[in-house]
């Protein structure tokens, strides 16, 4: 009897976890931009609308320390574009938002781990929106070394917009 009820645990478990990752997965294919240069050294503009495509930032040392990446997106749409909230996948993940106006929002972080403050952001038609990814390869310690993916999601009027990055975290 104890040990159907272990199985039946596990497997009610395993079920859970399956169907709560493929759920956090999903997003609108409108949702969001276009890459123009995925150079490291330069920023990743998108348009909303387009699908970003993912930055890749290639092998990272966890001794060299955090790298940034910039993604800029730009309002080609004839409507206001509200920025409401802005999150990270995980706590090693930090965003930075610059403002059309040149002001900075954030840093914003993983739901849960900190404070997560309203925007109440507002992207003009043909202005643009950068968000600067911050990403701490030693955040996870010995266990974090290998690939990883990662996501930043801001959450507007037209949709999530959502960008992702990944990388090869090195000792």
């Amino acid at each position: 009897m104890k040990n159907t009820i272990l199985v039946t645990s596990i497997v009610f478990f395993a079920a859970v976890l399956f169907l709560w990752g493929r759920t956090g997965s999903s997003r609108p294919a409108d949702s969001v931009a276009l890459v123009t240069n995925s150079a490291p050294a330069k920023a990743t503009e998108a348009k909303v609308t387009d699908l970003i495509p993912v930055y890749d930032f290639g092998p990272v040392s966890m001794l060299k320390g955090n790298v940034e990446h910039e993604f800029v997106i730009n309002n080609t749409t004839d409507t206001d574009l509200a920025i409401t909230q802005a999150e990270t996948s995980c706590m090693c993940t930090r965003a930075i938002l610059k403002l059309p106006d040149g002001k900075e929002k954030g840093p914003f972080g993983m739901p849960g781990h900190g404070f997560t403050p309203s925007i109440n952001a507002v992207v003009r038609p043909d202005e643009k929106l950068s968000v600067r990814v911050i990403f701490d390869p030693a955040a996870h310690g010995p266990a974090g070394i290998g690939r990883i993916e990662r996501e930043v999601t801001l959450t507007t009027n037209k949709g999530p917009i959502v960008m992702q990055f990944r990388a090869q975290v090195t000792p």
